[in-house]
């Protein structure tokens, strides 16, 4: 069964299977669903939507015409690129909780005319139009209100696109240099859209009509950056590429890309038809300020405005200021009450009545008996400091006491906010984690009316769906329909023994027991009668040769007798000459003539000689890959061949690629299986971490969808089991290390990955990805034939594909999923099909 995901807060998405409108668990919103035949499409309707979420708004469009280059009629992906287009994030209503679309990309064309918008109202059912409908009247109002806005700007000359904070929220060295360059530019008489000046009086989510209205107006854009990723961050990107549409249809715009401590190549590709600026060159600034001169034209030098003081006797009486001030308040007039606190100010700086009246300006409070009723705390405000520094004790017992109320309130309604949210929790919850989420809740307010008692009642349903999800999964497993399924049947048996009591668990241990057991019986009985039946035709055969022996004696003529001498002598001939092929062709045409079974053994011996002689010269000539693959092929001493394969390893450096065990991979059953290829990730004095090339097979996480880990999962065990036994001799396996493999959480949702395991093969972790590869293209890879046989899923022009993590998902009935270019964080249902398998593992050359 698809999960989708929330296109406003990323939640899941209850709906019936064949539904097109769903309810999110989370926000509660109502929305419409995707029309996704396979998991696949599936996953890439969730894939957009993260992208989306993140505000990558061009590569969530990618994977949206992805899917209407599949299926022209799929209604949600034409929605998606409408979303897409409009820049469409949608926010919690802090007063109604509700979420409310922003737009971050306005264009001049209503979403009512789009083509996408009219292609999915067109292909959509009843329910999807009417949703459609609604939300492109609320982008169009938005839009109209932005327009609006833009109509009072007045025009640019320059902007600058920059990112503002680092990834730890400190500023950036782009900030400062966009600094200095806005300074620079204002002085030479240009209008210059600079965010940190210019936005900030605004809120974040009233950014884009300015922003629409500077990229339409200025003539010039600085694109500035002193790394790589500086360019391609989310909003970075999402200012210069707009303005790069722009200039496709106004050629009087130029973008001017400026650089500093990295290489000009390391620029975005759209850059590249740019001509680009070095900010560490010196004369940068007069050289940047000619280039803007000729696109704008020459401005005037700005002069800074001068302010005019008026002085007031010292003397002069202040207490009708103060009452025109308070009257001001109570007019609601802020900016007049201010202004005439500030005259009483210039009179008597130590005035305590003056700083209250400017607290209330502004904290925008009408009456001095309407201060506690405040939302904001006072001591935020520097007047408040003055206040209890210059004021008469009963003024500051006031504004303490009025200041004491604000925050008692706010914290009995944080108190009630809590609890209200933990008891929605409770009655939303359906599994372990969200009665333990409900009870996290409560504990908060321990003792906030009956929050303890809920929080125990959570925790115990989260219990008893603990047990009942190993209940479950015990059932699952132990009604396998294999005939042999011991490995399953034990796994259920260790399942019920963890929940003893619960249900008829204690009741089905005796019978998974008892199954395992009649299996094993009927297993040796087989092998009694396959044995017996095996003798019996062995004496059948004896006789009927010793008949035949005797016929030949009986009717073949005695000259006849004399050829098998003449072909024996020749076939040894060519055995003394070296000509070992043709000698074994000789003696195999003498059947068991004398001596010729042996000669021949013989003779297959002294060629895996040759080969393994062969592969020695190679290494000595240093050509390890070939050598390794000739051994793969030889047949000589295993001893000698596992010895020489260490030696070669050892050779090997990291990231080389090197030969070890042999699975089916051109899906040609016929020609036997071939070499592994495997890739070095790291060598630790005698030991290498090695890991596929390619994904050698196509399997599910698990079989089912169900909450798992990697320690309980059918992945695991088929590896260590099946995989392992078909893959590798006695003596390769000996040399595979049993390491103890970590289960650490996701690292981004948190989610639990069950207990440290000790295995031989397993898969990679989120944690190990990053850890040893250098980005994601050096982690992608390629399927063998034999793997899409089986189902796997490629894609993109590297025609690379998804393969399985050991990590959990966003929760624990998902994996992690290595794409095409990236992790999937919140992962695919362990059930899912079309996933590919990399194994991985450590290798002794001790």
């Amino acid at each position: 069964m698809s999960i989708f995901k929330c296109k406003m807060c990323g939640g899941t998405i209850e709906f019936t299977e064949g539904a097109t409108v769903g309810v999110c668990d989370s926000c509660g919103t109502k929305q419409t669903l995707p029309r996704a035949g396979d998991d696949i499409t599936a996953n890439l309707f969730n894939r957009a939507n993260n992208l989306r979420l993140k505000c990558e708004f061009d590569k969530a469009a990618a994977i949206y015409e992805k899917i209407v280059e599949e299926d022209d009629s799929n209604a949600e992906a034409h929605w998606g690129i409408v979303l897409c287009k409009y820049g469409i994030e949608y926010v919690e209503d802090p007063k109604t909780h509700k979420r409310i679309p922003t737009c971050h990309r306005t264009l001049y064309e209503a979403v009512t005319a789009d083509a996408d918008y009219l292609a999915a109202v067109d292909y959509g059912d009843a329910a999807q139009q009417a949703l459609y409908e609604s939300e492109a009247r609320a982008i169009d109002r938005i839009q109209k209100n932005i327009l609006t806005i833009v109509k009072n700007e007045k025009p640019f000359d320059v902007f600058i696109c920059y990112k503002e904070t680092d990834e730890n929220g400190k500023r950036t060295v782009d900030s400062a240099i966009a600094n200095d360059i806005y300074y620079q530019l204002t002085q030479e008489g240009f209008k210059v859209f600079f965010a940190a000046i210019t936005l900030e009086d605004k809120l974040g989510q009233e950014y884009e009509p300015y922003i629409f209205a500077a990229l339409h107006s200025a003539r010039v854009m600085l694109a500035l950056g002193t790394k790589p990723e500086y360019f391609s961050a989310v909003w970075v990107k999402n200012e210069w590429s707009r303005f790069l549409s722009l200039m496709k249809t106004d050629r009087s715009k130029l973008l001017i890309p400026c650089y500093r401590d990295m290489d000009p190549y390391d620029l975005p590709e759209e850059f590249a038809h740019l001509q680009a600026q070095d900010m560490g060159k010196i004369g940068f600034i007069n050289d940047l300020t000619r280039g803007i001169r000729k696109v704008c034209g020459a401005k005037t030098e700005a002069k800074a405005p001068v302010r005019e003081t008026v002085v007031v006797g010292a003397a002069a009486n202040v207490a009708p200021l103060l009452k025109r001030a308070f009257l001001f308040l109570e007019d609601g007039e802020w900016d007049e009450a201010d202004a005439y606190c500030e005259k009483v100010l210039d009179q008597e700086p130590e005035n305590a009545e003056a700083y209250l009246g400017k607290l209330m300006a502004e904290l925008h409070i009408r009456r001095q008996d309407d201060i506690a009723e405040c939302s904001d705390p006072l001591d935020r405000s520097n007047y408040y400091q003055k206040i209890l520094r210059f004021g008469s004790e009963s003024l500051q017992s006031k504004i303490r006491k009025d200041n004491d109320a604000i925050y008692r309130r706010a914290e009995e309604a944080l108190r009630q906010e809590n609890y209200q949210s933990a008891i929605l929790a409770m009655k939303t919850a359906k599994s372990e984690t969200d009665f333990k989420a409900a009870a996290e809740l409560f504990e908060k307010t321990p003792d906030y009316l009956d929050s303890s008692v809920f929080a125990t009642q959570c925790l115990e349903k989260a219990e008893l769906c603990r047990k009942d999800g190993i209940y479950q999964y015990a059932k699952q497993a132990m009604n396998t329909t294999y005939r042999y399924a011991t490995d399953e049947l034990e796994q259920a048996l260790s399942l019920f023994q963890k929940i003893p009591g619960y249900q008829d668990a204690d009741t089905l241990v005796e019978t998974c027991r008892k199954r395992i057991q009649e299996i094993e019986e009927e297993k040796d009985q087989q092998q009694v009668a396959y044995e017996s039946k095996r003798t019996r035709n062995k004496k059948i055969a004896i006789a009927i040769i010793a008949l035949l022996a005797i016929c030949v004696i009986v009717f073949i003529l005695v000259p006849i007798v004399f050829i098998p001498i003449v072909k024996y002598h020749a076939a040894l001939n060519l055995y003394n000459a070296g000509e070992y092929n043709e000698a074994i062709i000789a003696f195999e045409a003498l059947e068991d003539y004398k001596d010729s079974i042996e000669k021949i053994k013989k003779c297959k011996t002294e060629i895996e000689n040759q080969k393994y002689s062969k592969a020695v010269d190679l290494y000595e000539n240093g050509e390890y890959a070939e050598a390794i693959g000739l051994l793969q092929d030889c047949k000589a001493e295993e001893e000698k061949k596992v010895n020489l394969k260490k030696v070669v390893f050892s050779k090997a450096e990291r990231n080389s690629i090197i030969s070890f065990g042999s699975y089916e991979q051109d899906n040609n059953l016929s020609n036997g299986t071939e070499a592994i290829q495997w890739q070095i990730l790291l060598k630790e004095g005698t030991k290498v971490l090695v890991i596929s090339k390619q994904a050698l097979d196509c399997r599910t996480y698990h079989i089912a969808t169900t909450s798992t880990t990697w320690e309980n999962c059918i992945l695991r065990k088929w590896l260590n089991s099946t995989f392992i036994d078909n893959a590798f001799n006695k003596k390769e396996q000996e040399m595979i290390i049993t390491s103890t493999v970590t289960a650490p959480t996701n690292p981004t949702y948190g989610t639990y990955a069950g207990n440290d395991t000790v295995d031989k093969v397993f898969l990679l972790s989120i944690d190990e990805i990053n850890k040893w590869f250098t980005s994601v293209d050096t982690a992608a890879s390629q399927a063998t034939a034999y793997s899409k046989s089986n189902g796997a899923f490629t894609e993109g022009e590297n025609n690379n594909c998804w393969w399985w993590l050991r990590s959990p998902g966003a929760n624990s009935s998902g994996a992690a999923v290595f794409c095409n270019d990236f992790i999937l964080m919140n992962g695919c249902p362990v059930d899912s099909r079309g996933i590919a398998v990399r194994p991985a593992m450590w290798i002794d050359l001790s």
